[in-house]
C-alpha cells in the first residue's frame, strides 16, 4: 500500500461514490423536465465523468514506485472502470424511469480513453 497516493484514492472513491449516487436518481429528476437539450446534456456529462475518475485512479498509483509494473497497474485499472460502467448502466436498469444504454458505455469508454490520454500527458510533461 505504500505504492498508493491516498489523496487520490480518496478523491477517486468519492467519484465513484457520486456517480453512483446520480446514477440512482429516479426519472432524469436531476435534469429537469427531459427536454433533448437537457439529455444530451445529462450523456455527455458521462466523458468528462469518467475522465477525471480514470485521471484520478492512475494518479492514486505512485508510477515512480511500480516501475515496470506500471503497464500492469494500468491494465487492472482499465478492467476495473470499464467494468464498473458496465455494472453502472446494469444497475441503472433497476432505477424507476432510469434505463440501461450501451451509447452511455461508449461514452463512458470515451471518458475512459481520456482520461488515460491526459494522464499520460501529465506524466510525459512532467506536471504533478
Amino acid at each position: 500500500m505504500h505504492n498508493m497516493n491516498f489523496k487520490y484514492l480518496l478523491l477517486g472513491l468519492l467519484n465513484i461514490s457520486l456517480i453512483a449516487y446520480v446514477s440512482s436518481i429516479p426519472d432524469h429528476s436531476l435534469w429537469g423536465d427531459g427536454s433533448l437539450n437537457k439529455r444530451i446534456i445529462s450523456n455527455l456529462a458521462h466523458i468528462p465523468a469518467y475522465a477525471l475518475l480514470t485521471f484520478l485512479w492512475l494518479r492514486a498509483f505512485d508510477r515512480k514506485k511500480y516501475g515496470s509494473h506500471f503497464p500492469i497497474a494500468n491494465t487492472l485499472i482499465l478492467i476495473g472502470l470499464v467494468l464498473f460502467a458496465v455494472s453502472d448502466e446494469f444497475h441503472q436498469s433497476f432505477v424507476p424511469g432510469r434505463t440501461a444504454s450501451l451509447m452511455d458505455v461508449g461514452l463512458d469508454l470515451i471518458g475512459i480513453f481520456l482520461g488515460f490520454s491526459v494522464s499520460q500527458l501529465n506524466l510525459e510533461t512532467g506536471t504533478k
